[in-house]
C-alpha cells in the first residue's frame, strides 16, 4: 500500500477523480479532516507491479496541485522542512486560528532554527498596534480582508523573519462586518511578493478554524516550494 497526503479537497471531491482508477482495479481509501487528507492506495489482486505503478503514477496526476507529501507526513512537518531546506525563517500572525498553526509548527522538533514568533492579533487594536494594519484599510475593507491579511503579513517581515504567514476571518457562530461565517483570508509572502488567498468553508467553528490552519499551511508549503502561482 502507498500513501501521500493533500491538502484544499474534501473526501467526495477525492473519491470522485479517483473513481476512474477504480474500474481499473485500483483500490483507494480516503481519510479527510478539515481539507487535509490521507490518500493510501492498493493494487487489486493479482495486479503486477508494473501495472500498479502505472496507476499509482496517475492517481498522483490526478491531484498535481494539492499533494504536500508523497509520504505520510503531516502539514507541519513538511513546512518545517521546507523552511530548513530553504534556510528560511517564519512568523506567523493568526486572527480567527488562534495560535493553532503556531502550536502545530512547535510540535516539530528543532523548529525554533526556522520559527522565529507567533501573534495571535484578534483584536483590532492589536492588528494596528503590532503588525502595523491602517486605521484606514481596516475602515474601507474590514478586518477580514485581503487587504488586511497582506497588511498583516507585512508586518510580520523584518531582519528576523523572511517569511509572514496569516489568517484572518469569521468562524463563527456570528458573522460581522455583513460578511458570512466561514470567509477567511490566509496571506503569506515576504518582500514583494505577498498573496493571499480568499476562501470559504463550512462547518463548525472549531471545523472552520481547523480548515484555515490546515490550509494556511498548505500555501506555506506551496510558496517554499515556488509553485504557489498555480493555485
Amino acid at each position: 500500500m502507498d500513501v501521500f497526503r493533500l491538502a484544499g479537497l474534501k473526501k467526495g471531491e477525492i473519491e470522485a477523480r479517483l473513481a476512474p482508477l477504480k474500474k481499473s482495479g485500483l483500490g483507494f481509501e480516503v481519510e479527510e479532516s478539515c481539507y487535509d487528507a490521507k490518500v493510501s492506495l492498493r493494487p487489486a489482486k493479482e495486479m503486477s507491479e508494473t501495472r500498479f505503478e502505472e496507476l499509482k503514477c496517475k492517481a498522483y496526476q490526478l491531484f498535481e496541485d494539492e499533494v504536500y507529501a508523497m509520504t505520510d507526513s503531516s502539514l507541519q512537518e513538511t513546512a518545517v522542512k521546507l523552511l530548513m531546506l530553504n534556510k528560511k525563517t517564519l512568523s506567523v500572525a493568526e486572527s480567527l486560528t488562534g495560535g493553532e498553526i503556531c502550536s502545530r509548527l512547535t510540535e516539530i522538533s528543532g523548529v525554533s532554527s526556522c520559527f522565529y514568533e507567533g501573534i495571535v492579533c484578534y483584536n483590532r487594536k492589536s492588528k494596528m498596534a503590532r503588525l502595523g494594519v491602517t486605521r484606514r484599510t481596516l475602515a474601507d475593507y474590514g478586518a477580514v480582508s485581503r487587504q488586511t491579511a497582506i497588511e498583516m503579513v507585512k508586518g510580520l517581515i523584518g531582519v528576523n523573519a523572511d517569511i509572514g504567514l496569516a489568517t484572518t476571518g469569521l468562524a463563527g457562530p456570528l458573522g460581522d462586518e455583513d460578511k458570512p461565517v466561514g470567509l477567511v483570508y490566509i496571506g503569506v509572502g515576504s518582500g514583494d511578493f505577498l498573496m493571499a488567498f480568499e476562501k470559504h468553508f463550512a462547518g463548525s467553528r472549531n471545523e472552520v478554524r481547523a480548515a484555515a490552519a490546515n490550509l494556511a499551511l498548505f500555501y506555506l508549503i506551496r510558496y517554499l516550494r515556488g509553485d504557489i502561482l498555480r493555485l
